[in-house]
């Protein structure tokens, strides 16, 4: 049979995502090619050429909800392939069962789409749709008429037995891992017509290395940075209330063996010219023994590769030796998740096997053999007032560890989901696409929205500027604080395009007064590969409510940023006074807790001087 497997586009105020190998589907795209099916891949998402800001004509029910709960952003970005270049490649394929992936729930709306507009050009091909969100919320999907079966887990263990079963016209019903509707031509029993079949969940595969590889093959590498993901282990033994990953992967901690890895590392390296590799793994080092077989077999081979863990690591038993071998192997950037440094919150997140200091001393560790390292902290979580947030951020900046910031959103399917609706937070009907980690939408138990907005933003600001913030200095009007602020840029080298490991972008690049441009390639626009000028002028509040944020945090004075204006380098904005509630209020208790830790400073400093 032809199956055409397809990553749709996303559709959010913010997002945050690489142009990452599709290899989930590139996963699912070998086991058909090896039984005997042609496959093709389409990546909506490689398509920045098509990245665009929503225009009020095209945006749907879904859209104007977002639109309308979001505390500060009035734009969505639309990112990946116009619907017209998905239409085509339906349309040439001409599929006899098409595949959607779906992962993140907040974003469901255009995998939707993308089972519609295949259905509104193939009525009676089926449509599969596949990944987190539908296995967490396969009610949710089953709504949609436009799909017709829910592939629930690791798909691999599915996908070959489903197509020969439609390819047969035999019945879904002895397969495991699949929920599809009663009297659909699936199944052949005497259930009223509408009714779903949910089929027995598919065991967890204890065997990866019998897995072959991505269709490696079936992609362009241009799309992608010449950088190829890797997933060299599966299943999550922690259970942090944030995290849906059991869902997909289960508990249990399961391995490739470490030669396989190295012959998939090998083998993009001799056939597509790749030395650079993202490890999606959730636990790369859970089995430290095991990453030391991996570290050495790259070594024993001589390969030339440089290894990042976008998803992070554990501190549990890190160790000198550790990190010496990986970084000799190839590892040159990773982040430790840290969440926060309040012990008794880690605790009630399930997370107390870490700690700052565990990560204080795992970043000295990496940062000594050349590894570009930083901490994850997240903004909001359940409990947390505006004066633990701020505290969290200043402690690990007076670290001395870099480190970003993400806002609390609550993950269908994740402990701390089902605790927003026991509290009240969200509901049931609460439309899925707020759960999204930019929209601000829930907010927090102790936050509104704009409490947790406002919260995040200053927490991003002293990421990107801790410096700038503790430095001291005399009493500074807007304009001598603007202009230290260009010092600070100059000095740090930051007039660039932001890296992976940038905490945020807009790089104050000229200041004049008040005014200030931001360096093109570092503003909110940029980020999203959004090339036009013909842009809403409003669009990159964010970059001024950055570089605001950072010199209120300095002068202990609210300040806002107005856009102004923007041309193919830069973006211009004007800081004004603010006046609202919100960020006067944030800003009070962001400088209590910088006083307090400058006080502390001074005694310990009295202490060691004595």
């Amino acid at each position: 049979m032809k199956v055409l497997l397809l990553k749709p586009p996303m559709r959010a105020s913010m997002i945050e995502i690489g142009r990452h190998m599709p290899v989930g589907l590139l996963y699912l795209a070998s086991m058909l090619r090896d039984a005997g099916h042609e496959v093709a891949v389409f990546d909506s998402l490689a398509h920045i050429e098509d990245n665009h800001v929503v225009p009020e004509s095209e945006l749907t029910e879904v859209d104007r909800v977002k639109l309308a709960s979001h505390p500060r952003w009035r734009h969505l970005i639309h990112w990946g392939a116009h619907w017209s270049k998905l239409r085509a490649a339906i349309e040439d394929f001409a599929p006899d069962v098409v595949g959607v992936s779906c992962m993140f729930t907040p974003h469901y709306e255009p995998a939707y789409e993308a089972a519609r507009l295949s259905k509104s050009i193939f009525p009676d091909v089926p449509v599969l749709l596949g990944g987190q969100h539908p296995t967490v919320a396969q009610a949710h999907v089953m709504a949609e008429k436009a799909v017709d079966v829910v592939v629930r887990g690791e798909a691999e263990q599915t996908i070959a037995h489903l197509i020969a079963a439609i390819e047969a016209g035999t019945p879904l019903t002895e397969l495991t891992g699949l929920t599809f509707r009663c009297g659909a031509g699936f199944c052949e029993c005497d259930r009223p017509s509408g009714g779903l079949h949910v089929t027995a969940a598919t065991n967890w595969n204890g065997d990866l290395d019998s897995l072959p590889l991505p269709a490696s093959d079936m992609v362009d590498w241009s799309n992608y940075d010449h950088t190829a993901t890797v997933i060299t282990s599966r299943g999550c033994p922690f259970a942090c209330t944030f995290c849906t990953v059991h869902a997909m992967v289960g508990k249990k901690f399961r391995s490739r063996t470490s030669v396989q890895i190295v012959d998939e590392f090998e083998h993009y390296v001799r056939d597509h010219g790749v030395r650079n590799f993202f490890i999606e793994d959730d636990n790369f080092t859970f089995d430290i023994p095991r990453v030391h077989a991996i570290c050495e077999e790259i070594r024993r081979r001589e390969l030339d590769i440089r290894l990042h863990l976008p998803n992070g690591m554990t501190v549990v038993k890190l160790d000198e030796d550790l990190v010496h071998s990986m970084h000799d192997a190839g590892f040159r950037s990773l982040f430790l998740g840290l969440e926060t440094t309040d012990q008794a919150r880690l605790k009630a997140i399930r997370k107390n096997f870490t700690s700052l200091d565990k990560v204080r001393a795992g970043a000295q560790l990496f940062g000594g053999e050349g590894v570009e390292v930083g901490a994850s902290l997240i903004v909001g979580l359940l409990g947390q007032d505006v004066r633990e947030i701020a505290k969290d951020s200043i402690t690990v900046a007076r670290s001395g560890i870099r480190f970003w910031t993400n806002p609390f959103y609550p993950i269908p399917g994740s402990t701390d989901f089902q605790q927003c609706l026991d509290e009240g937070l969200i509901r049931l009907d609460t439309e899925y696409a707020l759960f999204d980690q930019y929209n601000f939408a829930i907010g927090s138990t102790h936050l509104t929205p704009l409490e947790l907005y406002w919260s995040w933003i200053a927490t991003q600001a002293i990421a990107q500027w801790s410096a700038y913030v503790f430095e001291e200095h005399q009493d500074e009007t807007f304009e001598g604080a603007l202009a230290a602020l260009g010092d600070h840029v100059i000095a740090a080298g930051q007039i660039q395009a932001p890296t992976e490991f940038d905490a945020v972008g807009a790089v104050p690049v000229a200041v004049d007064g008040r005014k200030f441009d931001v360096h093109r390639p570092s503003c909110f626009c940029a980020l999203h590969a959004l090339s036009s000028n013909d842009l809403p002028l409003d669009l990159c509040q964010f970059s001024g409510d950055i570089v605001a944020a950072v010199v209120s945090l300095r002068l202990g004075r609210p300040v806002g940023a107005v856009p102004t204006g923007r041309n193919s380098d830069v973006c211009s904005f004007e800081l004004v006074e603010r006046t609202d509630e919100v960020w006067p209020a944030t800003l009070e208790t962001f400088k209590s807790v910088l006083a307090t830790a400058d006080e502390t400073d001074k005694l310990e400093a009295a202490v060691t001087a004595s």
